[in-house]
């Protein structure tokens, strides 16, 4: 098999290089792409590259099966097309389609925070069975301690979403976290624990910001991040720019929040409601029929990733409700199921390879992970992934009949999560339910292949696969990528934008430009000075891995001779990464009409494939990473 960095060589290149990738991401088994035009996409070579399990379009996003690796691939990925692209893409020229552009972006805002979700879920959950079989009380500070940390996320959900919002829409992280601590004031939920139900905001007897506990929230928060990102970027443009930092943030706080917590909040949870009772009621109302379906396509809706659209709907209902008796136990169900036609498939069939890999895709989705089984085995066998979605929809009929619920998250959906079916009344039927019948989800799936079989694979697929892929990975050996890290903080800028056309045309060679937010600037590698000239305004550095880089703080700040400026090296000296090297007083230069905005360059770029930034817009802090040298 290629090894994480030649796979993710092989996926860019394929995928109409760094250049057609507007974002990018992954979730548990998938490496997720927004590109500018897919039909430069090689989708059938993709799938056929060693370690690459499939690849489909949902919508317009690009996703690349790969499976429990994905993330160490996507590591290898990051460096190569992080940043590269922007929020601008065209996506082929075309529009997308409204429903492709909603799974999009609750994709792009859920799946970075479940890490966080499936820990603290599982955790919660497990306290719930410490409980029921009376291990703990509710009085024990073990259970207070153990509840604190299983509860905190979806407490404060509000806080994870405003981050994952602002990095999806590209707006400022930390004024997100405003608007989601301005939601969860304590000072509202006290009013409201005092049976106070709305205040009046400045008196006018008109503006009455209803009292809502936004705790678990998930809809106002991602609306009013959205009303975020659009007013800061209007008042950016309408603020002179020396004045910026203070009050652009400002202004856009006295705009958003008190709408925020007079329409957008209150609309947000209605909303939420309203979605969350719709999905509740069919449930009440048929759920043999309701389980049936949900739980027997629920691979069909994996395939698409549309699953994610879920995520907000089985929150808002475990906030409202205390249960979730649609998603969870539903994708708990089906994973169950693909576990156990995977594993009847490493006992029926006569291929090595195939048995081994139905073993381990088949432990792996009963884990709750289950693409190697579905992509892997029981799709490319066909009858044992029908076979599955069959079992599949029977059990989750009797489920939805029942009621079965989940009364927590878990990010992974598999044995693990067992305990989110734990009752934290205590009441055991519940967990007990469940257990059987993940247990029949596995055990049905597995007799009906056995019963049924199917067209077996002969050896020399695997082999045939294996051997077109080694010249390949062959071929797409490259050398080392190199990372520069941001020499200091501020708001980044295109070259391209850039007043000086020296800089503009990249005459000087490949690199971004910083409109800095502190007066210094620290070495964005280790290695030597080279250049630093009599007036301290530019340095020179070469890297230890041969990389030359130029830092030139400002436009025609040579002609200050010196002036506002601290250097604190000297030609020759060695320095650290992260080491100050000069300081200047940008109020100062500023305020001679000389523009502060200070260009990073690497002037040895034809030494390099490319020179990519991490991102082309947004905040950056010093010694994050700004560009990767790619050999």
């Amino acid at each position: 098999m290629a090894s994480h960095k030649e796979l993710a060589k092989q996926v860019v290149d394929k995928i109409g290089g760094a250049q057609n990738v507007d974002q990018a991401w992954h979730c548990v088994t998938r490496l997720r792409f927004n590109l500018n035009d897919k039909d430069k996409v090689e989708i059938e070579d993709i799938k056929k590259l060693n370690g690459v399990m499939g690849a489909q379009f949902s919508g317009d996003q690009f996703q690349v099966i790969i499976g429990n690796q994905v993330s160490d691939v996507f590591a290898e990925v990051e460096p190569l097309v992080g940043g590269s692209g922007s929020s601008e893409g065209k996506n082929s020229g075309e529009k997308q389609g409204v429903l492709s552009l909603v799974m999009d972006f609750i994709s792009g805002i859920f799946t970075p925070i479940l890490p966080a979700l499936a820990g603290a879920g599982l955790l919660k959950g497990f306290n719930a069975l410490f409980l029921t079989v009376g291990w703990l009380t509710e009085e024990s500070p073990t259970y207070m301690v153990l509840n604190a940390i299983g509860d905190s996320v979806f407490y404060f959900l509000p806080f994870f979403l405003a981050v994952s919002t602002a990095r999806k829409m590209r707006t400022n992280e930390y004024l997100a976290l405003i608007v989601a601590g301005t939601l969860m004031y304590p000072t509202f939920a006290e009013a409201l624990a005092g049976e106070q139900t709305s205040i009046d905001f400045l008196g006018w007897g008109f503006i009455n910001i209803p009292l809502i506990d936004y705790n678990t929230s998930v809809i106002p928060i991602i609306l009013s991040v959205i009303l975020l990102k659009y007013v800061y970027d209007l008042v950016k443009k309408v603020i002179p720019s020396a004045i910026q930092l203070m009050f652009a943030p400002m202004i856009t706080f006295l705009i958003v929040l008190p709408l925020s917590l007079w329409l957008i909040g209150p609309l947000g949870t209605t909303i939420g409601n309203f979605v969350s009772d719709i999905f509740n009621w069919l449930f009440d109302f048929s759920g043999l029929f309701a389980g049936l379906l949900l739980a027997g396509l629920m691979p069909l809706i994996i395939m698409t990733g549309m699953h994610y659209a879920f995520a907000p709907i089985a929150i808002t209902s475990i906030a409202a409700l205390g249960y979730d008796n649609m998603v969870m136990p539903m994708m708990f169900i089906s994973n169950a199921a693909q576990a156990g036609a995977a594993l009847g498939v490493a006992v029926v069939t006569r291929n090595a390879q195939m048995k081994q890999l139905g073993l381990s895709s088949g432990i792996s989705a009963a884990i709750g992970i289950t693409e190697p089984a579905m992509y892997g085995v029981n799709m490319k066998l066909k009858k044992p992934f029908v076979l599955a979605m069959i079992s599949a929809g029977l059990i989750g009929a009797f489920a939805g009949w029942y009621g079965l619920k989940a009364y927590t998250m878990s990010g992974i959906v598999g044995v693990f999560a067992l305990p989110v079916f734990a009752d934290p009344t205590g009441e055991s039927a519940s967990f007990l339910v469940a257990t059987i019948l993940f247990i029949l989800a596995i055990v049905l799936p597995f007799i009906l292949v056995l019963i049924f079989r199917f067209k077996d694979v002969e050896d020399d697929t695997i082999h045939a696969k294996e051997e077109t892929t080694k010249p390949e990975t062959k071929q797409a050996e490259v050398g080392k990528e190199t990372m520069v890290q941001s020499p200091l903080k501020g708001h980044i800028v295109p070259l391209s934008e850039v007043s000086d056309p020296t800089f503009a045309q990249e005459i000087m060679g490949k690199g971004i430009a910083i409109e800095p937010e502190e007066n210094r600037v620290v070495a964005p590698v280790t290695g030597s000075i080279m250049v630093f000239p009599d007036s301290q305004h530019a340095i020179g550095i070469k890297g230890d891995n041969g990389e030359e880089i130029l830092i030139h703080i400002g436009i025609d700040t040579v002609s200050l001779k010196g002036e506002h400026f601290n250097g604190l090296i000297n030609e020759g000296d060695r320095v650290e990464v992260g080491q100050t090297l000069v300081e200047f007083d940008r109020d100062a230069i500023r305020a001679k009409d000389i523009p502060t905005v200070t260009m990073i360059l690497v002037t040895n770029t034809a030494d390099y494939l490319d020179v990519l930034p991490m991102n082309n817009s947004g905040e950056i802090f010093e010694g994050e990473h700004l560009l990767t040298l790619v050999k």
